[in-house]
């Protein structure tokens, strides 16, 4: 489903502050399942994960997407395929303060020119698979960390994409909601998605759902493996 070959990332190249991030990586990711990218920090992890998203292009290497190299293609082109083949899930949920849960999900799709009738009921079937219909019109800083989590999620799917990124989804939740968390990526999982997440919790790495573990080092792949 997606391709890197032979990929680098350079940031400042050619300045005395050039940091390598990604080093040679070559990796399929499959579809319909979920994929970890697994390592301390700085190991480049979230850098594959910008990658692989399309919200970064590489400095040298490839990108193969369905088959077809996106690498070079102008950002216009690229926004939309990123637009409408990726949802999004922040570690720090990336939330808009001050508008409605209900704006916060409708808010990615609001490019696509979409009518705003169907948009938003697709936004309130989303939240009240949630179980935050009822939250639909409150303000977002009112929410528990675990309600701000599934806003999240619901504003990931709001257009349907077919590939979930989640950098440290469980970062900044307890035991029980990382749990669910995962569970809520099994759903989705059987439902169709691919999903391909960057993290170094157990609770994730090891979770009897995950498909794959690559795990990285100093911006290397150091070893990829299929859980049992």
């Amino acid at each position: 489903m997606i391709e890197l070959l032979n990929v680098h990332k350079t940031f400042n190249q050619g300045k005395p502050n050039e940091h390598v991030a990604i080093r040679d990586v070559t990796l399929a990711i499959a579809s319909r399942r979920i994929t970890v990218l697994k390592g301390p920090s700085g190991s480049g992890k979230t850098t594959l994960l910008s990658i692989l998203g399309g919200m970064a292009r590489p400095t040298a290497g490839r990108i193969l997407l369905f088959g077809r190299e996106i690498t070079s293609l102008p950002e216009r082109f690229l926004t939309e395929i990123r637009r409408g083949t990726f949802g999004f899930i922040f570690q720090h949920f990336n939330l808009v303060m001050g508008i409605s849960v209900l704006e916060n999900v409708m808010l990615p799709a609001y490019p696509r020119g979409e009518s705003h009738l169907l948009l938003r009921q697709r936004a309130l079937a989303l939240l009240k698979m949630f179980g935050l219909a009822a939250r639909s019109a409150a303000p977002v800083e009112g929410l528990s960390g675990g309600e701000m989590q599934r806003v999240a999620i619901a504003r990931a799917l709001i257009n349907d994409p077919q590939v979930i990124i989640a950098d440290e989804p469980t970062a900044h939740l307890d035991t029980g909601l990382s749990a669910e968390f995962m569970e809520q990526m099994a759903r989705l999982r059987e439902e169709g998605k691919t999903i391909i997440m960057a993290s170094h919790d157990p609770l994730v790495c090891e979770a009897a759902i995950v498909n794959r573990v690559v795990e990285m080092r100093d911006g290397r792949l150091s070893a990829a493996g299929v859980l049992p």
